[in-house]
């Protein structure tokens, strides 16, 4: 079955070497008006999985990652 809505909250729980990425989507406007309460959806994925993902994501917005810089000596002395 397939089945479209928008996307309107997501969340992550770190389940060590998994983690667990709910999404929280309607599938209508009146949906929403009717039953107030986001149909939820929970996937489990490795943490590989999950960079993948992210990735991807990434690319098709557009976006970069922020890479982290290296550390100035201010930072490396007091944290």
């Amino acid at each position: 079955m397939e089945r479209h809505g928008a996307l309107v909250g997501w969340g992550h729980h770190d389940m060590g070497n998994r983690v667990m990425l709910k999404l929280q989507s309607f599938h209508s406007l009146e949906e929403k008006e009717q039953d107030g309460e986001p149909d939820q959806f929970r996937f489990i994925m490795s943490k590989q999985q999950a960079a993948v993902l992210g990735n991807y994501l990434m690319e098709i917005s557009g976006q970069t990652a922020a890479t982290q810089g290296q550390r100035s000596l201010f930072r490396r002395l007091f944290g």
